[in-house]
């Protein structure tokens, strides 16, 4: 038996491995992939540098509409301060993806099987949106990568002050880790019980703990206890008034005259004063506006799910101008339009296709769990995709990225139904 467990073990760090060496490759052929987001991390890296400090800085808050993505921007600062250059960044992202891949199956096989660990992983190495992300200078990688580090350890029953730090680690490279958090905290109520309060306390310890000496550390530096990205309300208040639209507003820019983002003489305020606008005008809004806001979240929940291919951009032939990294597929005029479609449109309308099934498989999955009363298992993935996505579209309008996080959840739960329908072929096969 201990033979076998070690069997699995191998196999799973095996496949790991190859994926990582496909991950490489792919960034070897085809390059750093830029993005707009991206782009922006590597500007206020050099601007940070030059002022030899972390980000943020004093200077920082009076330039800039809102603080982002502190831990990959500091991240970038660090490569380029140490090598002058990015790619040490891109390798760690190849790196930190085939862990999130790896870190699937570890989930998988400890609440399912070892099977269905294995062929999570398979799914989420031929997923063809997997391939180009790594390409990028992600937030989404890291984060997801340390939020998945969190579920393995309490799954495992592991040390749940880790969990806490990692999930705070998580937070400062990108704010989505309180889906994790909740999670794991419901699953510790419902799976530990006799000792749910104390594990309670010890992954909100972890959390707290990284959040005060980040916090402070900038308070002591700056004169602000910032400790994650501060841009909810920048977002927030681009939906609060009339005629909002429900879908993205990718191009828009920073100071739309005519909407509730727009403060007169912003160049003579900070980014605090910023938000403190836009977080009043936001909140006044909503208190005459409840229902319309709640109206737009099947909408946006649309929004989010309706695709799964931006990271194929990595396979366009000009990449050199990233507001332009974006691939189109010609849905309603496919049978007119297919003879000029490039091969990275080619490879979205495939990635679409193979997206679908895996939806499907994970509601097959889910739909099995249910009925096979197996509700221990199911809880925590099941609350982190529907929990999350609903949480996301809350706070937020809906795009296709945004569900970075919960991608690797929704693997696990398409193994689970892709497991059963093979075992069910095979039955048959055998007459049984």
């Amino acid at each position: 038996m201990q033979d076998c467990h070690h069997q699995v073990n191998r196999t799973l760090f095996l496949l790991t491995a190859g994926y990582f060496l496909w991950l490489l490759a792919v960034l070897l052929i085809f390059g750093y992939t830029p993005t707009n987001d991206g782009v922006g991390y590597i500007e206020y890296a050099e601007y940070c540098l030059k002022q030899a400090q972390p980000y943020p800085t004093t200077d920082i808050y009076n330039v800039v509409p809102f603080i982002w993505n502190i831990g990959i921007i500091n991240l970038v600062e660090l490569s380029l301060r140490l090598t002058n250059a990015i790619w040490p960044v891109l390798l760690l992202m190849c790196i930190l993806k085939s862990a999130i891949c790896l870190l699937t199956g570890l989930i998988a096989k400890q609440l399912f099987s070892e099977r269905i660990a294995i062929i999570a992983m398979i799914l989420f190495m031929l997923y063809p949106n997997n391939w180009g992300q790594s390409t990028m200078i992600s937030s989404e990688i890291p984060s997801t990568c340390l939020a998945m580090t969190a579920v393995w350890i309490a799954v495992s029953q592991r040390n749940l002050f880790l969990a806490g730090i990692t999930l705070a680690l998580a937070n400062w490279f990108r704010p989505t880790a309180a889906i994790f958090l909740v999670s794991i905290v419901l699953y510790i109520i419902i799976i530990y019980r006799s000792h749910c309060l104390k594990s309670i306390i010890k992954i909100i310890a972890g959390y707290v703990l990284f959040i005060a000496l980040i916090g402070t550390s900038c308070y002591l530096r700056t004169g602000h206890f910032v400790y994650q990205a501060r841009s909810y309300w920048f977002s927030m208040v681009d939906e609060c008034y009339d005629g909002a639209e429900v879908a993205p507003h990718w191009g828009q820019p920073i100071w739309p005259e005519g909407t509730p983002r727009y403060i007169e003489n912003h160049e003579q305020m900070n980014c605090f004063d910023f938000e403190r606008i836009w977080r009043q005008r936001s909140l006044d809004w909503l208190k005459d506006h409840p229902i319309e806001y709640l109206s737009k979240i099947p909408g946006r929940l649309y929004y989010l799910y309706q695709s799964d291919y931006d990271n194929l951009t990595v396979f366009l032939n000009d990449k050199s101008l990233p507001e332009n990294n974006y691939i189109t597929i010609p849905i309603r005029h496919l049978a007119t339009e297919a003879s000029t479609m490039s091969i990275a449109q080619w490879l979205a309308l495939f990635s679409l296709l193979i997206y679908i099934l895996l939806l499907l498989l994970a509601i097959k999955g889910t739909v099995i769990l249910v009925s096979q009363r197996q509700f221990k298992a199911l809880f925590l993935p099941l609350l982190i995709v529907v929990g999350g996505s609903l949480a996301l579209v809350l706070v937020m309008h809906g795009e296709t990225r945004f569900k970075d996080p919960l991608m690797p959840l929704l693997f696990i739960l398409a193994a689970v139904g892709l497991y059963h329908i093979s075992h069910k072929i095979r039955l048959l096969k055998n007459g049984k």
